[in-house]
């Protein structure tokens, strides 16, 4: 009897055992763990595989618990994804993972602090090309840049800087004058008086700029003009009213065999 009874205070116990050593799992996983800690936070990034220079730019958007690449949007489909946020002192690092239909996972883990971002990531699945068997697991960098290549040149006419936008973001369609959209959609930013353009800014090397604001009846008419050291400059002048954006760019582009001057349309909603 005194062996069954051993046998039975044990089976009583263990169950109640491993249910306080999961609870503490559970508590430890989630010590500083802040949901959407960095909700409304945008960077602007250069980007590179590890051991190498730079090769191109991105913009990181971080809004109702998702994470957005706009080059891995752009350039390959991969659509948002949850991420995960812990505060440490000063600093918050996050952990995020993204899927493209036909170009594997994107895992990303990352610092914040203060106005700098520093990320890692890991690209698994990335088709391979034409002379590869198959692709291996490539490993990435990424950190905020704040130097632009050119001067802010203020907003047109010397219109007063503006903040009646701040902290929207704009997912819009786009095309030229008299034409349908382009295959891409595109995000207009504001944010701390400055506007820009994700994609003019990742694929023509466009800077963020001041932009001017006036109320017009029930809305809001922005300007903006940006620069860019290689693709000359864009005008910008649009209104934004119930959430919905309406805007044109000029692009000028005056180079000694040529001259680029074309309008461009942009119309879309809030990114909520």
């Amino acid at each position: 009897m005194k062996r069954i009874r051993t046998v039975m205070r044990v089976h009583v116990l263990l169950p109640s055992f491993l249910l306080l050593v999961c609870m503490a799992q559970t508590a430890a996983a989630g010590a500083g763990e802040t949901k959407g800690a960095l909700d409304g936070e945008i960077f602007f990034v250069e980007r590179g595989e590890v051991g190498k220079p730079s090769d191109g730019k991105d913009t990181y958007i971080f809004l109702n618990g998702k994470f957005r690449s706009r080059h891995f949007e752009r350039e390959y489909g991969f659509e948002a994804g949850l991420y995960t946020a812990t505060k440490k002192g000063e600093a918050i690092t996050f952990a995020a993972d993204i899927q493209g239909k036909f170009h594997g996972l994107i895992h990303w883990e990352g610092t914040v602090e203060g106005d700098e971002i520093d990320v890692r990531y890991t690209w698994n699945g990335k088709q391979p090309k034409w002379y590869q068997a198959n692709s291996k697991p490539s490993e990435h960098w990424a950190r905020s840049f704040t130097t632009w290549a050119t001067e802010d040149p203020g907003p047109p006419e010397g219109g007063p800087i503006s903040h009646f936008l701040d902290g929207k973001i704009f997912l819009v369609k786009s095309g030229e004058q008299g034409k349908e959209a382009s295959h891409h959609d595109d995000y207009l930013i504001f944010r701390d008086g400055m506007f820009t353009s994700s994609d003019c800014m990742v694929v023509l090397d466009f800077r963020e700029s001041t932009y001017s604001g006036t109320t017009l009846g029930d809305g809001i008419r922005f300007r903006a003009q940006s620069t860019s050291p290689a693709h000359g400059t864009m005008i910008w002048d649009g209104t934004v009213r119930g959430g919905v954006m309406d805007a044109t760019a000029r692009w000028i582009d005056k180079r000694w065999y040529w001259t680029i001057d074309r309008m461009y349309w942009y119309r879309g909603q809030l990114l909520e």
